[in-house]
């Protein structure tokens, strides 16, 4: 059993997704997506050697509960990753609309103009 690889797997994660959540929060939206694949891949790895190879049975006390802080700090890091993507979707939808208003004025602007 390689539980110091699980381990480390958690670990790898664990980092990926609080530069996830720094990113969003700095508004580097184009550096949070780039870590999408590190974070699937490594996502997928931990399913695969906990379905695989892990034995509750091997896993120390010390190590389990390690595991379990940064399963804990994925979790939160991912809700906090979550609302501030809603909160910037809510924003930019809010944008989104009133360009598309100004354009409708303008529009609406230019067919009087052109009525004069």
């Amino acid at each position: 059993m390689k539980t110091s690889s699980l381990l480390g797997q958690y670990a790898q994660l664990d980092e990926v997704v609080k530069q996830m959540l720094v990113d969003a929060q700095q508004g580097n939206w184009e550096s949070l997506i780039s870590w999408q694949v590190k974070y699937h891949q490594l996502a997928e790895d931990i399913r695969l050697t906990d379905d695989i190879t892990t034995d509750i049975d091997d896993i120390s006390l010390p190590q389990h509960d390690t595991i379990q802080m940064y399963i804990n700090n994925i979790l939160t890091y991912q809700q906090q990753l979550q609302q501030l993507i809603r909160t910037r979707h809510v924003e930019l939808s809010k944008v989104i609309g009133e360009q598309v208003d100004y354009q409708t004025k303008i529009a609406s602007y230019h067919e009087i103009a052109n009525l004069i």
